[in-house]
């Protein structure tokens, strides 16, 4: 197993987790709807598409441009955000603290739009994004050149059933 740490001060920012494939309906929601967690506990995938602001209008970008970023029919906006960014379920963050300037939403919780809404609580450093607003997976983005993983020194293995833990 792994955890992600700040790569600024070093600071362990998630519990122990294993790496999964990529859900693919990451990117898909139902509108309106309060969704639970993308990820299973104590799992971490990473999605090799940019994802998150900054957002550019099709209509701006084109085709040709759009397609560079892994986009093949036309959308309201793209990406021009980080490739590579991991995704975690929210209960796997650790020692991070919301930055309230960038705690955006449209509805009933935090979309990040604003970019990353979470920091470090070693060095204040932002390292990750929170979203959980209505019509998206509740979910965290560690920022690829933010978080530096390493080893945790656990063995990857299921998840303790409660009957475990008694």
């Amino acid at each position: 197993m792994d955890v992600f740490a700040c790569a600024g001060c070093g600071t362990e920012v998630t519990a122990p987790v294993s790496r999964v494939a990529l859900p693919v309906h990451v990117h898909h929601g139902g509108w309106e709807e309060l969704h639970p967690p993308l990820m299973e506990p104590a799992t971490y995938a990473v999605d090799p598409q940019p994802t998150g602001p900054p957002w550019r209008l099709w209509k701006e970008v084109g085709a040709d441009a759009a397609v560079r970023q892994g986009v093949f029919a036309p959308v309201y906006s793209v990406s021009f955000g980080a490739r590579n960014r991991i995704v975690i379920a929210p209960g796997d963050s650790r020692s991070m603290t919301l930055i309230p300037d960038k705690c955006e939403g449209y509805c009933q919780g935090v979309d990040g739009r604003a970019g990353p809404n979470l920091a470090c609580e070693g060095c204040g450093r932002a390292v990750a994004t929170r979203m959980d607003d209505c019509g998206m997976w509740q979910t965290v983005w560690l920022e690829p050149d933010a978080v530096a993983r390493r080893s945790s020194g656990l063995s990857a293995g299921p998840s303790p059933d409660w009957d475990d833990l008694e």
